[in-house]
This record gives structure tokens, sequence and C-alpha cells, in this order.
């Protein structure tokens, strides 16, 4: 029988990549991920979502729940959406107070909300650590169509760099999550940081991977499924 695994993500398990000349997103069409199925046997449905934080993600969750899921594991990514701010309300008050989508506490809060409800229906849940991006590339992306980049780079006090660092606590407090509740993690930010050449892994907007970063994180994928599944 083979195993069924659901995958509960963002763009990044969707396989989103970007093309900076024509301004557009696209799925790849061979995911490197669900091409893993074929290889170790396995039966998987993607559920994830472009532009998805936690809180749509648990939703989500209970949904196929009530719905009757059916699956041994479950993968859950995500984090990436929930680090962001609302830049364009920043750019026109830079000085106001403004949080990210989801603030780090409720975050870490909603992820053990799932593991705990993934785990009380006998489903083994999986957590991946999350991809690094480029804050320089990011920072000019998000102002690409006229945002203030002056307010923005106010808000940050003067430094870019700011935006990677804390997208940055989400992942190490995936990391800690994972440790805390005992749960299995794939370190894909690890795989990527390791490699001198980690920039030409992330695309042209800052935040997505490229074919190759997707690659990348199939191979850290790899090197899990190789040590727990026969």
């Amino acid at each position: 029988m083979q195993k069924r695994i659901r995958i509960f993500g963002d763009s990044i398990l969707k396989g989103v990549i970007y093309n900076k000349s024509n301004n557009r997103y696209s799925v790849l069409e061979n995911s490197p991920i669900i091409d893993l199925s074929q290889t170790y046997g396995l039966e998987v449905h993607n559920s994830s979502l472009f532009g998805c934080t936690i809180g749509k993600g648990i939703k989500m969750l209970q949904r196929s729940i009530a719905r009757g899921l059916s699956c041994e594991v479950a993968l859950v990514e995500y984090g990436g959406n929930d680090c962001d701010f609302p830049w364009a309300d920043i750019a026109e008050n830079p000085t106001g107070e403004f949080s990210p989508n989801t603030p780090l506490e409720v975050f870490a809060a909603t992820m053990k909300e799932i593991l705990e409800t993934l785990k009380s229906k006998k489903i083994q849940p999986i957590l991946m650590t999350l991809p690094p991006i480029d804050s320089i590339r990011y920072f000019d992306h998000i102002c690409r169509d006229g945002l203030n980049k002056e307010a923005i780079l106010s808000f940050l006090q003067g430094d870019i760099q700011t935006i990677a660092r804390f997208q940055e606590l989400y992942s190490l407090k995936i990391n800690a999550i994972a440790k805390e509740t005992k749960t299995a993690l794939v370190d894909v930010r690890s795989a990527f940081l390791q490699r001198r050449d980690y920039a030409s892994l992330i695309g042209e907007d800052g935040i997505h991977p490229t074919r190759e970063g997707h690659l990348l994180i199939a191979s850290s994928f790899v090197e899990y499924l190789d040590k727990h599944i026969s």
C-alpha cells in the first residue's frame, strides 16, 4: 500500500517561480516535490496555496478533517507570508505601528495547534525550515510599481537586511517548535546556506526559489526520505 502524504503549505511547496521579464508567477510543470512520489512509491496530494498564511492553513486543515482527511503523513510549510508586512501602508505612513501578517507568537501557537490536531488524528506531521530570502531583491520587487522607497527604508531604520532577519525569526521558530514537540523536520534552510552560490537559487523577486532552488528543496526531502522510508 502506498504511503499517502498531504501537503499543507504556500507557494514554496506549490512550486512557484517568478519571471521578471513578464512580471509573472508560474507553477513549475513538473514540481520536484511531486516527482518524488514516483521514486518513493508515495501518493501525494498537494494542498499548497499561493499567498497562504498559517491562519488560512489551519482552516484548510480543519475543513479537510471534516471531509474525512485520509493520509499517513502531512507536510506542513508556512511562514513566508506570515512574516510579511503591509508595505503599501507602510510607504504611506512609515512612522505608524504595523504588524506582520501573523505575529510571531500567533504563528507559533497556531503551528502547535496544527501539530496537535494532526497527531490526534494519527497523522505524522513533518515540518520544514524556510528557504532564505534576498532582502535587496525583495525590497526592489515590492517597490517596483512606485512605492516610496525612502519611506519603507525609514520604517526599516535604514537597514534593508532587516527584512531577511525578520523572516529568519520565523524559520528559527519552526526549528524550535520541531524540537519542543518532537516533530520531524526537514532543514531546507541549511541546505541553501551551505551553498556558496545560494543567491542564484533565489528568484529575482527575492523570495521564491528558482527551478534550481526547488530542486535543492527536493534534494533535502530525498535525504529525509532515504533515512525514514524504506
